[in-house]
C-alpha cells in the first residue's frame, strides 16, 4: 500500500540543526549571567565635585608658547643660505681677461714643470702636426754625444733590441 505523508505546512530552515547546539549554549549562558553589573553610585556623589571658586587656581598665567622658528633653526637656515649664495657667486663669476692668448709661454712652462699638470713629452708630441714637428729645431748644445750615449746606456733595454 501507499504510505500517506502528512504535510503540516511547517518547514525547517536550511542549516537550522547545524548551529542549534551553539545557539542553545549561548542562550543557557545568558540566563546564568547576572542582570546588573554590581556597581552602584551613592546618592549625591557627583554633586560634591562641582567647581568651587574657593580653589586657588591661577588663571592669569599664560600658557607656554613654543615658536616654530627657533633661534637655532634660524641660524642653520641662514648658514645654508649664505653657503649657497657664496657657491653660486663663485660659479657665476666671469673673468673675461683670462684666455689662452693672455697666458705667456713662461707661465704655461712653469705650470707644467711644477708638476701641477701631468703632461710629458709624448702628450705634447701627440698634439703637434707633421709640419710643426719638422719645423722644431733642437739646439745642438742641448743634446751632445755624451748626453745621448749616457741616455741610451741608462734607458736601453737589451731584450727590446733583440725583439726588433
Amino acid at each position: 500500500m501507499k504510505e500517506k505523508k502528512h504535510n503540516t505546512g511547517l518547514n525547517v530552515p536550511e542549516g537550522y540543526f547545524d548551529t542549534f547546539e551553539d545557539r542553545m549554549m549561548i542562550k543557557v549562558m545568558e540566563e546564568n549571567l547576572p542582570k546588573s553589573n554590581g556597581f552602584k553610585v551613592p546618592e549625591g556623589y557627583f554633586k560634591q565635585f562641582e567647581v568651587s571658586p574657593s580653589l586657588n587656581v591661577d588663571t592669569t598665567t599664560q600658557p607656554a608658547v613654543i615658536s616654530i622658528f627657533r633661534k637655532k633653526t634660524l641660524l642653520y637656515v641662514s648658514g645654508v643660505a649664505a653657503s649657497l649664495l657664496l657657491i653660486i657667486s663663485l660659479v657665476n663669476t666671469k673673468n673675461d681677461n683670462l684666455s689662452m692668448e693672455s697666458l705667456s709661454a713662461d707661465t704655461v712652462e712653469a705650470y707644467i714643470n711644477d708638476g701641477v699638470a701631468d703632461i710629458d713629452a709624448y702628450d705634447v708630441l701627440a698634439l703637434l702636426s707633421e709640419e710643426e714637428l719638422e719645423s722644431i729645431s733642437i739646439p745642438s748644445e742641448v743634446v751632445s754625444e755624451e748626453n745621448l750615449e749616457a741616455y741610451l746606456i741608462e734607458n736601453l733595454d737589451e731584450t727590446s733590441l733583440l725583439i726588433e
